[in-house]
């Protein structure tokens, strides 16, 4: 019963979701359809406050917060809840500014370096709006899940294959929602804008010597942040990566990682986002929305790598993207599962 509901309200939200998408297209061609889903972006601010609001109800209750598989979460930390509230009511200012106001849009502008992003488009302001909402979210779970450690307890009890596919499946379709496919672009026309094509034997040389380099500067960056910490101190801010990697002890479990992540996101950051709000902007959101590395100055790792993916699928397409982050990710399952068998 709890499973049957925890399903219809996830359900229930990317139906949601989609709507506002879809919405968000027809209002690019038609003016009369604006009001519409002006409306809806403002619902979603007011669903953004609510989360706030119910994140600092949590870190009142002293025997924590019980999910609907009946696992107990940690006790939120007031502190931590506190400034998430604050920042909710700062993301909702912005979000309603941008809505309201052709001047605050015309200001994202600025941001955006090297995109084409179009102040009077109702797909970006949507798209700008989805990123802010997604990243409080994904920062509030944080809080609500006890932070790193709980992150990485979370990680322990592992992950179910079909829940990774799922969520990358996810971003692979509002890529192509985000877009306009079959609503003002063809399937022809949604390919050419997402930058994806056949592989080539140049998409896979580049895109692994890519992935082997960055995989080599994560390396050093690696060695050079643990001369700043003490071991303690390295153990516990990367205890969720760690107990990430280690969540996927075998082969297959690898690859189905490492190929489902590196085309979901690949087609949603690298194929939809960065075409728009550029190789810089794109990568922050990227590096924010990993939970496992939230702030950690592992963050900057994950921004760094980022950037060298943004600059190949710059140079490239996004299948020279996708192999680049399938070799980066690879190799480190990879090396994690021989480490942990020996």
């Amino acid at each position: 019963m709890e499973e049957n509901l925890s399903l219809l309200l996830t359900g229930s939200t990317l139906l949601y979701l989609g709507v506002i998408v879809y919405v968000a297209n027809q209002a690019d061609q038609a003016d009369d359809r604006r009001p519409t889903l002006n409306a809806l972006l403002y619902s979603l601010v007011a669903l953004l406050l609510l989360f706030g609001v119910n994140i600092l109800l949590a870190s009142a209750d002293t025997g924590g917060v019980t999910t609907t598989d009946g696992v107990v979460l940690p006790r939120v930390d007031p502190t931590a809840s506190l400034g998430f509230f604050a920042l909710t009511l700062v993301v909702a200012f912005v979000c309603t500014r941008l809505i309201a106001s052709a001047s605050a849009r015309g200001a994202v502008t600025r941001l955006v370096g090297g995109g084409a992003y179009d102040p009077e488009s109702r797909v970006h302001l949507t798209a700008v709006i989805l990123l802010w909402l997604l990243i409080v979210y994904t920062l509030g779970n944080f809080i609500l899940s006890g932070g790193i450690d709980g992150l990485a307890d979370s990680y322990a009890q592992g992950i179910a294959p079909g829940e990774l596919v799922f969520q990358q499946t996810l971003w692979v379709l509002f890529a192509l929602l985000g877009v306009g496919a079959l609503i003002r672009r063809g399937g022809a026309a949604t390919l050419e804008r997402l930058g994806l094509r056949n592989f080539s034997l140049r998409d896979i040389g580049i895109g692994a010597l890519v992935g082997v380099g960055l995989y080599a500067v994560i390396i050093a960056m690696g060695a050079l942040w643990a001369l700043f910490v003490t071991p303690e101190q390295l153990a516990e801010q990367t205890a969720a990566s760690q107990q990430l990697a280690q969540s996927f002890d075998t082969l297959p479990m690898i690859l189905l990682l490492a190929v489902s992540v590196a085309i979901g996101e690949e087609v949603l950051f690298r194929g939809a986002l960065q075409p728009i709000f550029g190789i810089g902007l794109t990568s922050a959101f990227f590096a924010l929305l990993h939970t496992q590395y939230t702030l950690t100055p592992a963050s900057f790792g994950i921004f760094f790598v980022s950037l060298g993916i943004g600059w190949l699928r710059f140079r490239s397409n996004t299948m020279a993207a996708m192999s680049a982050h399938f070799v980066y990710n690879f190799i480190q399952l990879f090396l994690a599962l021989l480490i942990g068998g020996g």
